[in-house]
């Protein structure tokens, strides 16, 4: 009761005042159990410390940060192209998010040859604001710096070293960046990447199918260090200790010495010190032959995190590891009803999946139907088989080491290719979007029920409704949320990408992906590939739910509208793409084409005249009026029209298109009300004639924020202005939905 009190608190103080009156529940819990007096007493005195120690918390990071600062690196930190980022600390104690463009390749390969872990700089710079997300379910930078009680991004300009000092810290930060060196020696290239996620907890060279197979599997978190984890790597040094006939007693004390340090080896995630202190806890209470019940030990363990700092709370790998460890408490006594390793091995994942599936939902938007007896499968393979042998093959001495190595890595490519082939599987996730509060709070009632029921042996064909009821109801929630068309300007930067649903999703369209217009640049500056479809435009996509798309449009073969195609169809079903006529064979669709046929997805051609419908929605295609492929001039128009409004979305197209338009379908764009102003807002399209025409009700300028192209023009802006038109760029006012009811309706997203 105590650490749900202080988690009161800290929710209370982060989010806000009102989710104090919670406390409520625990209060009839008390009165429920009849616990003394005393209980109501401590359990409401620790909501409220952690209430003020999480209020005085973020005052900290209120205070101001002078432009010159002495910094020490942590070992949160990363080179990925030519910036280095992370976390550091200042020699007045304030903890900063820092990042700094590297001037030269030498520079960075001095950085990259050391572990900057530790070390100090000089350094110049300000605090930046964090770039605000895309929309609504984007990566929330400003979050993830609060969660990690740091003050807020420092942009170094200039800095140099000074001497470092040493410590304990520098010392592990130093030998894990050895260690992980060791791996680049003695690991072939193609399973040098899990060996450093599986014994560092380093994941940052995990390939991008990689992550994507194990995420459609369910299985990310055997790359992660765990819980068992931990158990397997400390009972291995425990019996190795036994073997080499080291007392008990003796045995136990440096495993309490060496589960910290291997705590700091292995990035000092949240589960990694969860995992840690438990066995901490177990072992010291056990040197005083003071057993204590593991729900005590996670209890203690989340109070002490808290109190390090309770922004960590709101991590999503602490949530998670804690809820995990939850759920092996409350499968123990199903777990002793067998003994098949394999019926015992799928409670615990059904348990741990019940428990964890409303967050990940929540975060992630999406579930892994296929983890359920995935993870039967690969928790004992990885946890028993490639951890000890990966254990193994990195203690042992390279000659001997060596020819091992060249038996291994055969079999483990196999089983890799193995896991792509399963990870391409069709129909493997459940695309809910993100559940409102409430539902996760009913899908919670609905699962502690459900174990409640499990241990008085209710039948099962009485707990099954009670298991699918939050599923319906979340199910539903999506859906019964669009119920008039609907229009999303998606902020995809400087490109396009704009959504439109039916009532009840009946009907999905998606048009232009956006992209990144990539110039060339020297070998040493690229890092990860930013992918708007996948980082921006798909996000957005199972944020709201959905999971399939009716028609992908192609507007144009430019970069900016069809590069993050590729993403898209990867990630989402798609069941048809509309391109204008010749336009596949542009260098820019080379991508796109390539994963159309390897998926066998029909493309059609489309030219004016195209009309169709969908219930009292009706869409037409105004423009191009020939097959031959003009780049710009032969974007896709699309016109559509429902409850009395009509939008126009003109892709690229520019003045000289715009004009034949008129004088084809002068009638039919009087008027428009909503307007996808042509070719971001350049002053090579929205003639004043095309405008005063249109003269829409609101304009839509799909263009990055202070882009290199400077759009939308400065003219363009003044017809608009001039015409009365309300005005909206994606890449400064946000990602826009756009109701078509009885009223338009504008909410940013």
């Amino acid at each position: 009761m105590a650490t749900l009190s202080a988690v009161i608190g800290v929710v209370g103080s982060y989010e806000h005042v009102a989710a104090l009156c919670s406390y409520v529940l625990i209060l009839c819990w008390l009165y429920y159990k009849k616990y003394p007096r005393v209980q109501y007493v401590v359990t409401c005195g620790v909501m409220l410390l952690f209430f003020a120690y999480s209020e005085y918390v973020q005052h900290t990071l209120t205070n101001e940060v002078a432009k010159q600062q002495v910094i020490t690196w942590t070992d949160r930190h990363t080179i990925r192209g030519d910036t280095v980022r992370g976390f550091v600390k200042t020699a007045g104690g304030q903890k900063l998010y820092v990042t700094y463009e590297m001037k030269s390749e030498d520079e960075k390969a001095q950085l990259q040859a050391i572990s900057l872990a530790g070390r100090t700089f000089v350094a110049t710079g300000e605090l930046v604001a964090p770039r605000t997300p895309n929309h609504m379910y984007s990566f929330q930078m400003i979050d993830y710096i609060r969660s990690h009680r740091a003050q807020g991004i420092y942009e170094i300009t200039s800095w140099y070293e000074q001497s470092s000092k040493h410590s304990i810290a520098t010392f592990l930060a130093k030998w894990r960046f050895q260690l992980n060196e060791r791996i680049d020696r003695i690991f072939p290239e193609s399973i040098a990447p899990e060996a450093k996620a599986l014994l560092f907890g380093d994941q940052q060279e995990t390939e991008e199918e990689a992550q994507r197979a194990y995420l459609a599997l369910g299985i990310t978190h055997l790359f992660a260090i765990s819980g068992l984890h931990i158990a397997l790597l400390a009972w291995l040094l425990y019996e190795a200790m036994i073997i080499c006939r080291v007392r008990k007693e003796v045995a136990q004390s440096i495993l309490l010495i060496a589960l910290p340090v291997y705590g700091v080896l292995a990035g000092g995630a949240p589960s990694v010190w969860r995992a840690v202190s438990f066995v901490e806890i177990a072992l010291i209470a056990q040197f005083f032959r003071k057993p204590l019940p593991l729900l005590t030990i996670i209890a203690a363990s989340c109070l002490a995190y808290l109190c390090i700092n309770p922004g960590t709370l709101f991590q999503v790998g602490f949530q998670l590891s804690y809820l995990a460890s939850l759920a092996l408490i409350m499968s123990a006594r199903l777990l002793a009803r067998y003994d098949n390793f394999w019926m015992q091995s799928f409670i615990v994942t059904v348990v741990c999946q019940l428990l964890t599936y409303p967050l990940l939902l929540y975060h992630f938007y999406t579930l892994s139907i296929s983890s359920f007896f995935a993870n039967v499968v690969f928790v004992p393979l990885f946890s028993f088989i490639i951890l000890p042998i990966n254990v193994i093959l990195f203690v042992l001495p390279t000659q001997i080491g060596a020819p091992l190595m060249k038996l291994y890595e055969p079999m483990r490519v196999t089983l890799q290719q193995f896991i792509y082939w399963l990870g391409e599987l069709p129909y493997q996730q459940w695309v809910s979007g993100q559940p409102p509060i409430w539902c996760c709070i009913v899908a919670y009632v609905c699962i502690v029920a459900t174990f409640i029921c499990f241990e008085r042996r209710v039948h099962w064909s009485r707990v099954v409704p009670l298991l699918l009821m939050p599923v319906v109801l979340i199910e539903a929630v999506s859906i019964l949320s669009v119920r008039e068309p609907t229009v999303h300007f998606i902020n995809v930067g400087q490109g396009d990408a704009t959504l439109i649903e039916m009532p009840y999703r009946r009907h999905v369209m998606l048009i232009d992906t956006g992209g990144l217009l990539r110039f060339s640049e020297e070998e040493w500056k690229q890092g990860n590939v930013f992918e708007v479809g996948r980082d921006i435009v798909v996000p957005y996509m199972k944020g709201l739910g959905i999971s399939k798309i009716d028609a992908l449009v192609l507007t144009h073969a430019d970069a900016d509208h069809v590069e993050g195609a590729e993403e898209v169809l990867q990630e989402l079903r798609v069941k048809r793409i509309h391109v204008p006529p010749n336009s596949v064979h542009d260098a820019s669709m080379a991508d796109v084409v390539g994963e159309v046929m390897k998926q066998r997805i029909p493309v059609e051609e489309k030219m004016a005249g195209d009309v169709w419908q969908h219930g009292d929605v009706s869409f037409t295609y105004m423009w191009p009026q020939n097959a031959q492929y003009e780049g710009n001039n032969s974007s896709l128009v699309l016109l559509m029209e429902a409850n009395n409004h009509r939008v126009l979305l003109t892709g690229d197209v520019e003045e000289a298109g715009e004009l034949d338009m008129l004088q084809a379908h002068d009638e039919l764009l009087q008027n428009v009300t909503v307007l996808k102003a042509g070719h971001h807002g350049s002053k090579t399209s929205s003639h004043p004639s095309f405008v005063e025409t249109v003269a829409p009700r609101l304009v839509v300028f799909t263009a990055g924020e202070n882009n290199r192209y400077n759009h939308p023009h400065e003219d363009v802006v003044a017809r608009f202005k001039a015409s009365q038109s309300y005005m909206w760029q994606t890449g400064i006012d946000g990602t826009l939905k756009i109701t078509l009811g009885d009223e338009l309706r504008l909410q940013r997203h």
